[in-house]
């Protein structure tokens, strides 16, 4: 610590989430009986051991600390739509780093650990996930609840200079714009998931084990194609944004909350030269990844964006770049105990951001053999119901080529 409740200062990576005010959610849907007293142990327990989870953030000399909490940890429960598990919750991020909000409706509800961007990325809040319910389900069965105490995360700066990665010679300065516009009020985002079934999650698994691509490839595929049709544009002119992580490709790896956000960003564009088709997407999507990461771009990518603002200091901004697609695909929820009479029914991403405009985006994740899409859009969006039917006629496609 640099002095008594302060861990350290935010790094560059970090405060770009801490500017817009990111909260993540990672949200649980449940069906059964829930005891708030159990979650509440279940949570201080994470808190003690996860000090990032019992965090603030504070004013320091030089920008934005994290510091120690003020107050103990709290389980907010209150009685509405499960779908919407961030609205109604109070998030301020100097008062508090993560949150744990439950939301029901009779014997269902919603069960979502809110993380601010800045402290974890989903493979980090993923660790933390698992062993709140495992926690929740030892608390339940009156069992002991206690988790082994963890350092404080590093920044990626930090990590990533621990390996020799360094940013790329810094470009010439630009002189600054003035920005005199204030970011919105921060707002939760509308999601609406579409679900795959098993089975169509484990076609999807063994054409692109028989075609050489990864699963995110072809959804990446599918999704650039819905797209570019809704959009009425060629697929050259979409550029798709995603995040990899970066925990395991460098050395040595990195473990899953050793870090805040272990990451790379990756930007994709299709030449003329790639046809209309989810699977040759994906196949151009894994050839310009690897290469990325041979020659050190992509473990670089999150230093040079910080080290090459825009003009006037701001992070990149998506709102000069309509034709930006965005899939985060966080991968394979990891088992979550439960006790008995407790059914988990669903997960799904949530997220409470200061965004410019209303931007979309999509979110994948796998739970229970099942892989869903969550789709990030303005609520009321016209083009959402045919994104939804589109996004599932090209999946039907790849699905029907086995």
């Amino acid at each position: 610590m640099t002095e008594a409740g302060t861990w350290r200062a935010l790094s560059p990576t970090e405060r770009i989430h801490a500017a817009r005010e990111v909260y993540i959610g990672y949200v649980v849907h449940t069906a059964g009986p829930l005891d708030p007293r159990a979650l509440a142990t279940a949570y201080a327990a994470v808190c003690r051991a996860y000090p990032q989870f019992a965090a603030r953030l504070a004013d320091g000399a030089d920008g934005p600390v994290f510091a120690a909490g003020g107050t103990p940890p709290e389980v907010r429960v209150r009685k509405g739509d499960p779908e919407r598990p961030l609205s109604g919750a109070g998030f301020d991020q100097y008062r508090a780093l993560s949150a744990l909000d439950v939301v029901r409706d009779g014997d269902e509800a919603s069960v979502c650990l809110a993380t601010h961007h800045s402290i974890a990325d989903a493979r980090h809040a993923f660790e933390v996930l698992a062993a709140l319910w495992s926690c929740y389900t030892d608390a339940v069965r009156g069992l002991p609840v206690d988790l082994p105490r963890r350092p404080y995360p590093r920044s990626l700066e930090s990590l990533l200079a621990e390996r020799g990665v360094r940013a790329s010679a810094p470009a010439p300065e630009q002189p600054p714009v003035p920005h005199t516009a204030p970011l919105p009020e921060a707002c939760e985002r509308h999601v609406v998931q579409h679900r795959l079934t098993a089975a169509r999650t484990t076609a999807l698994a063994e054409l692109g084990h028989r075609e050489g691509v990864t699963v995110n490839g072809l959804l990446a595929g599918a999704a650039l194609l819905t797209e570019a049709e809704l959009r009425d544009v060629p697929l050259t002119e979409l550029v798709y944004r995603y995040a990899v992580d970066l925990r395991h490709r460098l050395t040595p790896p990195v473990g899953p909350t050793e870090g805040t956000n272990v990451l790379g960003g990756v930007a994709f564009r299709a030449g003329e030269e790639v046809a209309a088709d989810a699977v040759a997407i994906g196949r151009a999507i894994g050839a310009q990844l690897r290469a990325g990461l041979s020659d050190g771009s992509v473990q670089r990518s999150l230093l040079d964006l910080v080290g090459r603002p825009a003009p006037g200091g701001r992070p990149w901004d998506p709102r000069t770049a309509p034709t930006v697609v965005s899939l985060m695909n966080w991968g394979r929820v990891p088992h979550l105990r439960t006790p008995d009479g407790l059914r988990l029914t669903g997960f799904r991403s949530a997220s409470r951001i200061r965004e410019a405009g209303p931007l979309g985006g999509y979110v994948v994740s796998t739970f229970d053999g099942r892989t869903g899409i969550d789709l990030a859009w303005p609520e009321g969006d016209p083009q959402l119901p045919h994104r939804l039917a589109r996004l599932d006629a090209h999946l039907n496609r790849l699905t029907a080529r086995l």
